[in-house]
């Protein structure tokens, strides 16, 4: 029996890495050379959702044919749904989105530009984090520039009888790494401590893990012993999935036909409607919307306080807006900015109070001065893990030439943006999130220019692609989904668990890397983006012309936002029943709350009016419709994705003029 678990153990493994190796594949092809919807970019990752249906619908079956012993358990298929979480991190907004694109622009615009080639020929920026020689100062004085070979290659393409340039991105790819592997083993290690204070302490709703346990067969089986897990013997998550299915089937046949087959409306825009009088001034949230059934599907999971804070914050602002650019003079618009980074403040000072005692007993078992248990020792490894992180994220800053200061604040940054984002998940259950209103940018912003320097600029700018923009895939919120799969994992095996997905991460930064580049080399047509990059060292060129003033406009609106967010926090605490919480104002004028808000009410909506007219046992009753819109609509963008596969390798598409039926691309 020891022998045949061992075997299912590696067999186990050996599934999830294959699943690995397709997403670091399939991913960047699909995201970014065919320009789909992308498929790995939210906190229900779509590849993934489809990998982990093959292994429950079809591969376990069939392994329960050569006996039931031989089928995976729950247990297993929650270690391959994690290895695949977290390999999710690495292809898209998670990092290679940005990353390759950036270090190749950075190259080639330090050597084009008069003013950006003299700054960084005499700033100390590091010549292994860039694929082609830096500009010098020659001995006459003159800036000396080179060709950059790599850089061009890659922002456009090679040419027939050239190669792929392997070893000028070596020394990138390792210099970069270090501080890539030092982000995640902070964020995997803050993950492993704060999601025990936030399960068991705290009772956090975790909505997506509820999501995630009904797909793995981690519910009530009415006592039956079923091969696939009950979700999928309810009808009405069948009748769920198959009209959401179908719905999404009409609208790519319509797109893909040219009109020919009738589409199905989800969206609407009412701009022609509000010309007139106030409505004219009516935000973009309040003019347009499409309806997304995943967004309502998980907002059914989603509790009340949290649904009506989102579309509350955004619709309420709205108004807001709306009333003010009618009626008061020299209204500012973009006050909410600022009030959002100070209400985000108030929640990261919140979460670390109320977990304060937790975190005190982390710092004994990381000491060696607690108790020897599972626990501890699991909490030991998570604090180290998450010490030695940001100790790292310092120390590769002051090595890649910023000031001690500064590294310290950016790695104090980073860790609270990693903080932020896992809690908002926690509580919200927003699958489609990333944090732009705080950010190493912001906190950089709060000090005058003269303080800083062009590397320091540069690295600003590094980090908001590197760490703000990749919250939208973050290894803090994929740690804590991990660790939450398996309800009854030992600590021991939760402690594994981060070890293990900080190997997976290693071996994709690789993998994917790769894969990345030779993509990037072969075409021009590849939709990747930098975010960021070295464009931004020019603001050195004014150092000495702008003058510093601490309070100003946007800092009045800063603590606005962080008193405001303070009240709601202590009524939240105080008052059950209290409705509103601050985390709306994150979605406030945002693309991604601009998008869901309607969505998030229509679900927190249905909920409502199933649980006050028919009570909780009808809210449970009505569960699997609700896993269907998610699973109809993933699934929907899974075949969509495939069809110009399909038309390229068979029937020799055009890959340029094949149509594309997209429902959301981050911006």
């Amino acid at each position: 029996m020891k022998k045949l678990f061992s075997l299912r153990g590696y067999l186990t493994v050996l599934i999830g890495l294959i699943g690995c190796l397709i997403i670091w594949v399939a991913v960047p092809y699909n995201n970014f050379q065919l320009d789909n919807t992308y498929i790995a970019d939210s906190y229900l990752p779509e590849i993934v959702i489809a990998l982990l249906m093959v292994v429950v619908l079809l591969l376990n079956p069939l392994l329960r044919l050569f006996g039931a012993s031989f089928m995976l358990t729950r247990e297993q298929i929650s270690l391959i749904c994690g290895m695949m979480l977290f390999a999710a991190i690495i292809p898209s907004n998670g990092l290679m989105r940005m990353f390759p694109r950036f270090v190749a622009e950075s190259s080639q615009e330090m050597n084009v530009g008069i003013t950006t080639s003299e700054i960084v020929a005499r700033g100390n920026f590091r010549q292994s984090l860039f694929t082609d020689p830096l500009p010098t100062v020659g001995e006459d004085g003159e800036i000396v520039t080179s060709e950059t070979f790599a850089a061009d290659r890659f922002v456009d393409e090679l040419f027939e009888d050239e190669e792929l340039p392997w070893q000028a991105w070596i020394a990138p790819m390792a210099s970069w790494g270090m501080l890539f592997m030092a982000l995640w083993m902070m964020m995997l290690g803050l993950g492993g401590v704060v999601y025990p204070q936030w399960r068991d302490k705290e009772r956090l709703p975790f909505p997506l893990l509820n999501l995630y346990h009904s797909f793995l067969g981690d519910e009530e089986d009415d006592g039956q012993s079923r091969i696939l897990p009950a979700i999928f013997y309810a009808k009405t998550f069948w009748i769920g999935c198959v009209c959401v299915f179908l719905i999404h089937g009409l609208r790519g046949l319509n797109e893909f036909t040219a009109g020919a087959v009738p589409s199905f409306p989800l969206s609407w825009n009412l701009s022609d409607y509000y010309t007139d009088g106030i409505m004219r001034h009516a935000t973009a949230p309040m003019r347009a919307q499409h309806i997304f059934f995943a967004i309502i599907g998980v907002a059914y999971f989603i509790p009340s306080r949290y649904a009506v804070s989102i579309w509350a914050w955004v619709f309420g602002y709205g108004i807001y807006l709306m009333i003010g650019n009618a009626y008061i003079p020299a209204f500012r618009v973009g006050q909410s900015g600022g009030q959002a980074f100070g209400a985000l403040v108030a929640i990261a000072g919140w979460v670390l109070w109320l977990g304060r005692s937790h975190w005190y007993l982390v710092g004994r078992a990381m000491l060696g001065r607690a108790t020897n248990s599972e626990e501890n020792r699991r909490n030991a490894i998570a604090g180290w893990m998450f010490t030695v992180g940001t100790i790292g994220i310092a120390l590769w800053l002051i090595w890649a030439g910023a000031a001690i200061w500064w590294s310290i604040l950016a790695a104090l940054g980073c860790v609270i943006i990693s903080l932020l984002v896992a809690r908002i998940v926690a509580e919200t259950g927003v699958p489609v999130f990333w944090m732009s209103r705080f950010s190493v940018t912001s906190l950089t912003a709060l000090f005058p220019l003269a303080w800083q320097s062009p590397v320091i600029l540069y690295l600003v700018s590094a980090l908001y692609a590197f760490v703000t923009r990749t919250t939208a895939v973050s290894a803090a919120v994929i740690s804590t989904l991990a660790m939450g799969l398996d309800r009854e994992a030992k600590p021991s095996r939760q402690s594994r668990l981060l070890v293990g997905g900080l190997v997976i991460l290693a071996i994709g930064f690789v993998i994917c890397g790769a894969v990345h580049l030779r993509m990037g080399y072969s075409s021009i047509d590849i939709s990747t983006d930098a975010k960021g990059g070295i464009g931004s060292v020019n603001q050195w060129a004014r150092v000495d012309r702008i003058d510093y003033n601490f309070f100003t406009d946007s800092r009045t609106d800063q603590f606005v936002g962080f008193g405001i967010a303070s009240a709601l926090l202590y009524a939240c605490s105080r008052f059950p029943a209290w409705p509103i919480h601050p985390v709306g104002i994150v979605f406030v004028r945002w693309s991604i709350g601009n998008l869901i808000w309607f969505s998030v009410f229509l679900g927190w909506l249905i909920k409502t009016f199933i649980t006050r007219l028919f009570g909780g046992g009808a809210f449970r009753k009505a569960r699997p419709l609700f896993l269907g819109l998610i699973i109809g609509e993933l699934f929907a963008i899974i075949v969509w994705a495939l069809v110009p596969v399909v038309m390229i390798q068979f029937f020799g598409g055009d890959p340029l003029s094949i149509p594309r039926y997209i429902l959301i691309q981050y911006p």
